[in-house]
């Protein structure tokens, strides 16, 4: 693209300390590794399927979710015929053609991909809500049981889309070969969770005996003999400092997405800056617990401002953005890792 949303800089505003960080960009030449990028739910498109096309709001969430990582690897990011917000109550009621074929459309990107790109290069995953359970089945049925595949797994970052192992294991369920993540500088393996401000009582995340996101219709382990993957940030990165919500300081287009965040996050509903970037005065702390049969991330702000949960998403909207340069730092170290052992 001409203006590709995934290549922003990385000047930062703190809304909290008034710094503001300048990083030099790094050439696309100089990235150790590539990311394979799924967005999650964002198309206002009234449709069950949305055209395959970087739309506005497309762009947005590529700039909020993916660009952050753009110092560590190459962003590939496909336009697919996904689900749009509109057509998700039918698909959560149990019809689950329209994500066969927005699935359709990331593995043939992803083929695509390892034909004219990859050349042997190590590769993040990244993919929020609808863009995890995208790639729980991509990497289920095309990395998990390849060995060549495997050995270029850099990590991936699977938020927001319940992954899931064997209870007591780090692996089995979505997974047989490849881990979730549980020590600072392991590569190759799965970063994932959901997040929350209060202890839900019934919530979409979270809880594999009831799957009300239907992860079983689409071909994805679930029921009580395994649990939501739920890996600590703060144990993974080396860092448990208060973190704040990171975005771009450029407005989110108009749609379903801008509405929630401006509701979840008042009254600084976006923060932002002079500078590209903007982290939020607020600062929390989290840690994964198992409340109520769910396993997610919770959140305890200790410098805070007021955040509404959405009605059976918690703080979906947020999983990625809160703590943001913790993951950006945590694949950093991953991708250093992998170089060392592959080379």
């Amino acid at each position: 693209m001409d203006s590709d949303p995934c290549d922003l800089p990385q000047d930062t505003t703190d809304l909290l300390t008034g710094k503001v960080t300048a990083p030099a960009p790094v050439k696309e030449s100089d990235k150790p590794v590539d990311c394979y990028f799924v967005y999650g739910t964002v198309s206002n498109q009234v449709s069950l399927n949305a055209d395959p096309v970087p739309s506005p709001e497309v762009q947005s969430i590529a700039r909020v979710e993916a660009a952050r990582f753009n110092r560590t690897c190459r962003v590939f990011a496909p336009a697919y015929r996904q689900v749009p917000v509109p057509g998700l109550p039918i698909v959560l009621a149990g019809f689950t053609e329209p994500l066969a074929v927005g699935y359709d459309d990331v593995l043939s990107a992803w083929n695509d991909y390892l034909a004219h790109e990859n050349n042997g290069r190590g590769v993040i995953f990244i993919g929020h809500s609808q863009g995890t359970f995208m790639l729980r089945k991509l990497i289920r049925e095309q990395i998990d049981p390849n060995p060549q595949l495997r050995n270029r797994l850099v990590g991936a970052f699977l938020m927001g889309g319940d992954v899931v192992t064997m209870r007591g294991s780090t692996v089995g369920g979505d997974f047989a070969n490849i881990p979730v993540c549980s020590r600072r500088a392991e590569y190759s393996c799965v970063t994932a969770y959901s997040t929350n401000i209060r202890y839900p009582t019934l919530s979409l995340f979270g809880n594999s005996s009831l799957d009300l996101l239907g992860s079983q219709r689409f071909g994805l382990a679930s029921g009580p003999q395994f649990q939501v993957a739920c890996t600590d940030p703060a144990v993974l990165s080396g860092s448990d400092q208060p973190v704040g919500v990171t975005l771009p300081s450029a407005p989110y287009s108009f749609g379903f997405i801008s509405v929630l965040v401006g509701y979840m996050l008042p009254p600084e509903a976006w923060p932002t800056s002079l500078s590209t970037w903007t982290t939020s005065r607020a600062r929390g702390v989290g840690s994964c617990e198992d409340v109520n049969g769910y396993s997610q991330y919770h959140i305890r702000m200790i410098n805070p401002q007021p955040i509404n949960e959405i009605p059976l998403f918690d703080t979906h909207v947020i999983d990625v953005n809160f703590g943001l340069d913790r993951l950006v730092d945590i694949a950093a170290e991953q991708a250093r890792s992998w170089q060392a052992d592959t080379r």
